[in-house]
């Protein structure tokens, strides 16, 4: 058994992970400030979606493939192939299963999306047939989209990025992926220790990743293999460490929030760092909150429904979200456009938690396919 206080850091994470996911996604358009002595509204609302969006939330993410590999490799004594064919019969339903199901169900969404769009007149009427006309059907479950990241890494190599039909499962597909490779890192870990772990992390804050579709967050989850595999709790036990992790999660934060985060060559090359140090914090401040108040819990249907607001937010509520929010505040003078930045993503998240109840109620089986027996 997993020792308790780390199975409720787990538990207590999943929902505000999911909703940074959320909050990265309902950035909007951000201008970069020119005059720090004379902040406008506007400048005040692209701060806070650059330390919000671009900052905080970037944590979530690497947590999310941290406690995967976490738990992967938790109690793991030796991995062979009866257990690796556990493993990815298990993962077969809870990864594989609704990874082609939500590509699938991706397509007629984003076209209900652009139709809805189209009697709102704010676009063509021919656009979801355009769209459906152009679907490359051979690329929608890997490279839907491809482009390279905004800038190379360190020694210039360039970083491609790609994914799915629906766009945030480059995630899924890359989770999938890397439990297919478990055996190689954990053999690596198993035969290398400490300094294999060291050589990974070091490649992880330099990016330095061959030129593939898997990206270089799946080291995220292959640390947390090796943290599990050598039984460390997931938050930092010694106070005067933790204490320097604080420092520098708020410093890095500052910092990405100066310059524009990964819209600038130095913050997109010390946004992992700030990652993996957020991604501490955040252990360490669950550890805390659980430390002062041990029964703590979000409501059930936050926690149950986290899959699948991950899932639905992007191509539906995130869209619907933004129109009834700028349906209500037809009009919004700029100083609350602040307001209405950090109205959206409580209506996105609104909008999917409403849908998961709906399926609770109407269609309980294809939920649990969807979400994975989750």
């Amino acid at each position: 058994m997993m020792p308790t206080i780390n199975s409720k850091i787990i538990s207590i994470l999943r929902f505000p992970l999911t909703f940074l996911v959320v909050v990265i996604h309902s950035r909007g358009e951000v201008t970069h400030v020119s005059d720090w002595s004379h902040l406008t509204m506007a400048d005040v609302c692209s701060l806070a979606k650059v330390f919000l969006s671009d900052g905080v939330a970037q944590i979530a993410v690497p947590t999310f493939f941290f406690i995967s590999g976490y738990l992967f490799f938790y109690q793991l004594e030796k991995l062979d192939l009866s257990t690796y064919k556990r493993k990815l019969k298990s993962r077969f339903h809870t990864l594989f299963v609704p990874f082609v199901l939500w590509n699938l169900l991706c397509i007629p969404l984003t076209m209900l999306v652009f139709y809805g769009e189209s009697l709102g007149g704010t676009s063509l009427p021919t656009k979801a047939v355009d769209y459906w006309n152009n679907i490359p059907w051979g690329h929608i479950f890997w490279d839907y989209t491809s482009h390279h990241a905004e800038y190379p890494n360190l020694l210039g190599m360039p970083l491609l990025l790609n994914g799915p039909v629906l766009g945030t499962f480059w995630y899924v597909r890359d989770l999938i992926l890397i439990v297919l490779l478990s055996p190689v890192f954990y053999w690596f870990l198993k035969r290398t220790g400490k300094y294999g772990a060291m050589l990974l992390l070091l490649l992880l804050c330099f990016r330095v990743w061959p030129y593939m579709t898997l990206r270089v967050q799946c080291l995220y989850f292959v640390l947390g293999g090796y943290w599990s595999m050598n039984k460390h709790n997931l938050y930092i036990e010694n106070k005067v460490l933790r204490k320097l992790n604080y420092l520098l999660t708020v410093g890095l934060l500052l910092f990405l929030t100066a310059v524009g985060s990964y819209e600038h060559f130095w913050g997109f090359q010390l946004i992992t760092l700030y990652a993996l140090s957020g991604m501490a914090t955040a252990f360490c401040l669950a550890h805390k909150l659980l430390q002062h108040r041990p029964d703590f819990r979000f409501p059930k249907i936050l926690n149950d429904s986290s899959f699948f607001v991950y899932a639905l937010h992007i191509e539906f509520s995130l869209p619907l979200a933004f129109f009834v929010v700028k349906a209500v505040f037809k009009h919004l003078p700029a100083d609350l456009l602040l307001f209405q930045y950090l109205l959206v993503p409580v209506v996105i998240y609104a909008i999917s938690v409403g849908a998961y109840w709906l399926m609770q109620k109407l269609a309980p089986g294809f939920l649990r396919l969807l979400t994975g027996n989750r």
